[in-house]
């Protein structure tokens, strides 16, 4: 049950973006924001569990962990820097920038989902560990690159909002 529900959740990761980018009036600021911050508490508290387990090794649980919160944290302060006082860090309706994934970053979510669905199920199919070791440290090295990608915060774009600064 454990697969497949990772699998759904990532089906449903891509049609809530599909959607958002492809109907009027579906994308909001706070959901750029939400919807990356969902995707990196599903993966990483899998991907802990996956390294209690001792079905993923640390070296690449702990990547995608800084990878991930220095995403949060640089993205606070960047809009925390370009915002009147810092509030509108926390009001979607003023902030002056939206998160804008990059390409890298979309492939390294899904190979995220695919090491940790393939984690998942090696014990149960008998796959063979390499296979699962091999998805880690690809999905490892897309996870680096895909952080370089977000340093000075080119992964933050004009949200449309009036300026608060």
């Amino acid at each position: 049950y454990a697969v497949g529900g990772c699998i759904l959740f990532g089906l449903s990761d891509w049609l809530d973006g599909h959607i958002a980018r492809n109907y009027e009036g579906q994308s909001t600021v706070l959901g750029t924001y939400l919807d990356p911050l969902a995707d990196k508490f599903m993966v990483n508290t899998l991907a802990v569990s996956l390294w209690y387990t001792a079905l993923l090794p640390g070296a690449v649980v702990g990547i995608w962990l800084a990878r991930d919160v220095g995403l949060v944290v640089t993205s606070f302060v960047f809009v925390a820097n370009r915002s009147k006082g810092g509030e509108s860090v926390m009001n979607p309706s003023t902030t002056p920038l939206k998160v804008q994934p990059s390409t890298i970053s979309k492939v390294n979510t899904v190979l995220q989902f695919l090491t940790i669905s393939s984690g998942m199920a090696q014990p149960l199919l008998g796959l063979e560990p390499s296979i699962v070791l091999g998805l880690c440290w690809i999905t490892g090295g897309t996870t680096i690159l895909s952080g370089l990608g977000y340093v000075g915060g080119k992964s933050m774009i004009e949200s449309g909002n009036e300026s608060q600064k």
